[in-house]
């Protein structure tokens, strides 16, 4: 599998771009307003489907929208154009925190996406979402500390992620008097 390209940007198309990766040319699927942004030298993390008549390379700005894409076409029903429809929508950490929430219209927004489809995905990567570990710059030692302590996770790599100290005894030191008030 293809995981990442990087090279020049020979041509952009409506939802794709010609990438020059060593004297080939990738073409790598991206929505339409990411391909005309794109030129010079790029890097793309991908994905490539494979289908009995066509070869398809969906291209990712980062490696967490190609993760977040990844859980998405886990969903029976979520195919690859939607799945990066959905990736693209807003920030990953968005993403990921209106599915979190339950944020039907948030999908349902997205052309392509309907309200079945918004459910299951819904239903499906809600809590998957919330325990990926690394998901945010927080100090995970810090974070684990409070989620032990009875604190919410995402409650806890908040607050973590806003104290700037220089050890997890200290932040936690810190988010607990933050907690506090």
């Amino acid at each position: 599998m293809i995981a990442k390209l990087s090279g020049q940007v020979i041509h952009r198309g409506v939802g794709f771009v010609i990438l020059d990766c060593g004297n080939v040319g990738y073409k790598v699927m991206l929505p339409e307003d990411v391909a005309r942004g794109q030129s010079g030298l790029v890097t793309f993390f991908t994905h490539e489907a494979i289908r009995d008549d066509q070869h398809e390379l969906f291209g990712f700005l980062s490696m967490d929208a190609l993760e977040l894409f990844w859980r998405l076409i886990s969903v029976s029903g979520v195919g690859p154009r939607s799945g990066q429809k959905i990736a693209f929508a807003a920030p990953v950490a968005k993403v990921k925190e209106h599915v979190m929430n339950g944020n039907i219209a948030f999908l349902t927004d997205i052309p392509g996406i309907g309200k079945k489809t918004a459910q299951k995905i819904i239903l499906e990567l809600k809590g998957i979402l919330v325990e990926e570990p690394g998901g945010s710059g927080a100090d995970q030692d810090a974070v684990e500390a409070l989620v032990s302590l009875g604190y919410a996770r995402r409650q806890a790599e908040e607050v973590v992620s806003m104290i700037d100290a220089e050890s997890s005894e200290e932040r936690v030191a810190k988010a607990l008097r933050m907690i506090g008030r």
